[in-house]
């Protein structure tokens, strides 16, 4: 579900993850919103996720956690640029004196700039700032996607939790990754951090299209347990240990390989399937390696801790709506509050 095509007609290929438009199209290559919404396509489009957020978190891993451009009296602004980013165009009631960290600043504006060109017209795509983007140019047309993707059932599509996300990420991701002290790479810390949350968010509110694909398959059991308000019945009836429990190894493993050099990555990458698990099984996972650039314990850190609690925080926020009640206040599991 690209939001960067220069048409206005997306099909998707079946396991290719590439767009055909206009002459390109064969018959067969279309998918319906049945397909998109399968648990296997969700589940691939997931697994593809993890190289982005894991190299994401490598890129950031080289810089130290530099805290000063995260707080908002930090000096790295002026007065007047720590207000708003050119272009933001506020739509709420108006925030007197609201004053931006150096990463927010360079958030809002990046988002800014995508939203002028659709990024947020996607349905997997969520801003940070959305009270502060302008509408896409007039000049670029209108993307098309698949109807009924999400149900608009009492705003359910909506559901956004990248507030937590964003103080999670600077309380507990940015010192699990990072170094601490400052190196003065202000500028290139922030733009990783850009591209780490962006990843994040869109790993994250994929759960809207979990939760979406498993109410259709039990829609009167999801129904009668959002009717007893029985939350812990909804996150158990969306559970698979089993699956989470292959993401978390996954996870491990990929970091194992991609945050090595390439001449020891080689040699992981030309055994055999199982030989190769059981290569990266002897890595030393659980400790400290120095010859790896990210830890592949800190990612299993971040998915388990982070990413999948989230995520099933958005698809039972996303159900409750759905089936028209509000969703519970979470407010202790949603921040990780103590």
């Amino acid at each position: 579900m690209s939001w960067y095509g220069g048409q206005s007609t997306r099909v998707f290929t079946r396991g290719s993850g590439r767009h055909l438009q206009g002459s390109q199209l064969e018959a067969g290559a279309s998918k319906t919103t049945q397909d998109i919404l399968s648990l296997d396509s969700i589940r691939s489009s997931l697994i593809r996720q993890e190289e982005t957020i894991i190299f994401a978190l490598i890129e950031r891993a080289q810089f130290l956690t530099n805290d000063v451009v995260y707080r908002t009296e930090s000096g790295l602004l002026t007065e007047r640029t720590a207000e708003l980013p050119e272009g933001a165009i506020y739509r709420g009631v108006e925030e007197k004196g609201r004053k931006l960290s150096f990463m927010e600043y360079m958030l809002m504006g990046t988002e800014i700039l995508h939203s002028s060109v659709r990024r947020y017209t996607s349905p997997e795509e969520h801003a940070f700032f959305p009270d502060y983007i302008p509408d896409p140019i007039d000049e670029l047309a209108k993307l098309q996607y698949p109807d009924n993707l999400l149900s608009e059932e009492n705003d359910a599509a909506s559901c956004c939790l990248n507030d937590a996300l964003l103080k999670r990420y600077m309380d507990e991701v940015i010192p699990a990754v990072c170094e601490s002290g400052d190196d003065e790479q202000h500028g290139s810390s922030v733009l990783a951090d850009v591209n780490v949350l962006q990843a994040l968010s869109k790993r994250i509110h994929y759960g809207k299209f979990v939760a979406e694909s498993k109410y259709r398959s039990d829609p009167e059991g999801y129904q009668k347990l959002v009717d007893n308000n029985d939350v812990d019945g909804v996150m158990k009836l969306l559970t698979n240990a089993a699956v989470e429990k292959k993401v978390l190894k996954r996870a491990k493993m990929k970091c194992a390989t991609y945050g090595r050099e390439p001449l020891l990555t080689a040699v992981v990458a030309a055994a055999a399937a199982a030989a190769a698990v059981a290569a990266v099984e002897t890595m030393n996972l659980a400790g400290k390696s120095n010859d790896l650039k990210l830890q592949p314990a800190v990612v299993e850190g971040i998915y388990r801790d982070l990413i999948i609690p989230l995520t099933k925080e958005i698809e039972v926020e996303y159900l409750f709506k759905r089936c028209g009640r509000s969703p519970p206040v979470r407010t202790a599991q949603i921040y990780n509050l103590r």
